[in-house]
């Protein structure tokens, strides 16, 4: 060979380059573009902005609930969202089969509708509830991770530690192993939940008596009568607090994700055993079943009764939910066919920003994992700003695009591209060296060498980043809320429901867009047999 050296099976540097540029055009320029304006609002050197963080009682109580609705949520998504995949991987509970992808079905539903479903039960506005709310919305990732870190687990190594010393030692010995993966889909519920705007505004509508701190940065954006570069200052500069907060909790997610059990699969793996509940089979049933009552089952139901006039005076029937699901195709067809094709595009993006990012971050580049996380730090809310800063500057080629669905688009992917890179990686970790050298000896150039060989290995994963990129587009209210394009998302024409009323029309819309967020998931059902498994 003389010496020659071989590289890896990997995408062509050059790709990599290209699409980190991308990333850095995406996420990383326009949160720098927000940052440095906020020291010349009006054109000149200030720190008046950043004088103002947390300078009133007000604002130190919303930081304080921030916090408080971040740590229930997160307890509620554990509790829900772990402890299903707890019993479903771990012991004989009746339908585990099933119960195990239910768990994941409540992503299917934004969490501005199950709010305003659980309204439509309760005049509840206490913050116990919103978390439990926003916990149930979010308790996917919580089940999605713990399954993942229990199917990780060869079982010959419990059953070696049960035989030498006992049930209780066994059971901390697996909670041990899976412990990372459980903390990171804890985590990542803490940040969604500490970044959510639009359901603790909606409970605002109904007249809680408590706020939040994204809502004060919103409101510091949206403030009347002040230019957009002060509104943009005093945003940026008020979203700090947050943003430690969220960057803490990330930081400690990707440090857990390092240390998880992220082991290769060999050919003599075994599954952990099952435990027999015995007569705790019915008590744990009725708690699997918790997280589908509250995530699809409470939402579909509301949303079909407000399709059939439940609002109204005149009481609910059938002709009137055939009118509203008319109405919705004939009127409404258009927003809900865009919000369809933008969340595809999102997710399409999503995918392919995120699989050279992943590969390289797998293979020789871990700080990759850090930078792709900047756009989960950032609060839905201030990415928008960022987005519509930067896009909306005449003096820069962007303002060509700033009216157009590709805004929205880089939005949106932007916002879920974090989670593709944690997926993929993960991923490619998981193959054997082996695969590299049984590449280069194919003799195939670099390119050739991954798509013919590792790519396909990713491509269950790529699918299911592009499943979880697209639904969660179709759940974004914030991002909706802040970029023009995003006025025609369906998640913002509910939201309007709570202001301008039309509650029949909304009902019909929200059961379409459920339908929709799970077409892909039924088409891959229907191509493979299977519904797949997250891997974030």
């Amino acid at each position: 060979m003389g010496g020659k050296v071989i590289q890896s099976a990997r995408p062509g540097s050059k790709t990599f380059w290209l699409v980190l540029l991308v990333f850095v055009l995406l996420a990383i320029l326009p949160l720098l573009y927000l940052f440095f304006g906020s020291f010349f609002p009006e054109g000149s050197f200030s720190l008046e902005a950043w004088r103002k963080i947390l300078a009133t009682e007000t604002e130190r109580v919303q930081l304080l609930h921030s916090a408080i609705l971040g740590g229930l949520a997160t307890l509620f998504a554990l509790l829900l969202g772990g402890g299903t995949a707890w019993l479903t991987e771990r012991t004989d509970l009746p339908m585990a089969r099933a119960l195990g992808p239910m768990a994941l079905l409540p992503l299917l539903f934004p969490p501005i509708v199950v709010a305003m479903s659980f309204a439509d039960l309760s005049t509840a506005t206490g913050l116990p509830v919103v978390a439990l709310l926003l916990g149930v919305s979010h308790a996917p990732f919580a089940a999605a991770l713990t399954a993942r870190g229990l199917r990780s687990i060869d079982g010959r190594l419990y059953e070696s530690t049960l035989l030498a010393r006992g049930r209780l030692r066994a059971e901390l010995f697996l909670l041990r192993q899976c412990l990372a993966d459980i903390l990171a889909g804890a985590l990542l519920v803490l940040v969604f939940v500490l970044s959510n705007h639009g359901v603790p505004e909606f409970f605002s509508v109904k007249k809680k008596s408590w706020f939040v701190y994204s809502e004060a940065v919103f409101l510091r954006w949206s403030a009347p009568g002040k230019p957009g570069s002060l509104r943009a200052a005093e945003a940026v500069a008020s979203s700090a607090p947050l943003l430690l907060l969220i960057g803490l909790a990330l930081l400690i997610c990707l440090r857990a994700r390092r240390k998880g059990t992220l082991v290769t699969v060999a050919s003599d793996f075994r599954p952990l055993p099952l435990r027999a509940l015995g007569r705790g089979k019915l008590p744990a049933l009725l708690f699997a079943l918790i997280l589908p009552l509250l995530g699809i089952v409470m939402p579909l139901w509301r949303m079909l009764l407000w399709s059939a006039g439940s609002t109204a005076n005149h009481g609910t029937s059938m002709q009137t939910a055939i009118e509203s699901f008319r109405r919705v195709v004939t009127e409404l067809s258009g927003d809900l066919g865009y919000t369809l094709g933008m969340a595809a595009l999102a997710g399409g993006l999503v995918v392919l920003v995120a699989l050279p990012l992943a590969w390289e971050a797998a293979r020789r580049k871990p700080w990759i994992e850090a930078l792709s996380l900047i756009p989960l730090a950032v609060p839905g809310v201030l990415l928008g700003v960022a987005l519509v800063r930067l896009w909306n500057d005449p003096h820069l080629p962007l303002a060509r695009l700033y009216d157009t669905p590709a805004l929205l688009v880089a939005g949106y992917g932007t916002r879920f591209l974090p989670l593709g890179v944690l997926a993929l990686a993960n991923a490619a970790r998981r193959l054997p060296a082996s695969f590299d050298e049984a590449a280069r000896l194919s003799g195939r150039g670099p390119v050739l060498r991954w798509l013919k060989i590792q790519g396909p290995l990713l491509l269950p994963t790529a699918v299911s980043v592009f499943i979880l990129g697209y639904i969660l587009s179709l759940r974004e209210l914030d991002l909706a809320v802040i970029l023009p394009p995003g006025n025609d998302m369906v998640p913002r024409r509910l939201a309007n429901i709570v202001h301008f009323g039309n509650e029949d029309v909304g009902g019909a819309l929200a059961v379409l867009l459920a339908l929709g967020a799970a077409l892909p998931i039924l088409m891959r059902i229907l191509l493979t047999g299977k519904a797949g498994r997250a891997d974030l």
